[in-house]
């Protein structure tokens, strides 16, 4: 993660992306940095969560949106699976993620590099993640 300018992080969703609530964490304690996120549209329509989307800064796009983000220097998180993508699995895993390409446009329009990451056990990541906190 870079110590200032933007960054794309493309990131697995898990069922719960508990995860990646502590990795936006560890951002914020090492870096000094916060990271918007996008989220899928219906995530905005579930009652009583949108203090939680106000916490982790998540927006529902555009692609504009996130072009201007990124350009305005911010980090930005998406993850092109989404929730579909949520099922455990092994070394025969296969990307679930259809015709979403538009977060590889938004790298591109935005003139920024994409960090990528993938958490083939997030149980065990999240643990070593959580030291920070202890």
């Amino acid at each position: 993660i870079p110590e200032d300018g933007p960054a794309l992080i493309i990131f697995y969703h898990g069922a719960i992306p508990i995860d990646f609530y502590y990795f936006m964490a560890k951002i914020f304690i090492h870096k000094g940095r916060t990271c918007r996120v996008v989220a899928d549209h219906f995530v905005f329509k579930i009652p009583g969560f949108s203090l939680l989307l106000d916490v982790f800064c998540a927006l529902h796009g555009p692609r504009e949106k996130c072009v201007e983000i990124l350009r305005s220097g911010h980090l930005l998180a998406i993850s092109p699976g989404g929730v579909r993508e949520a099922l455990i699995s092994d070394e025969t895993y296969n990307i679930v993620w259809g015709h979403r390409r538009g977060f590889a446009q938004v790298a591109i329009d935005a003139k920024v590099g994409y960090l990528g990451g993938f958490m083939r056990n997030s149980a065990i990541h999240l643990l070593q993640c959580m030291e920070v906190f202890q």
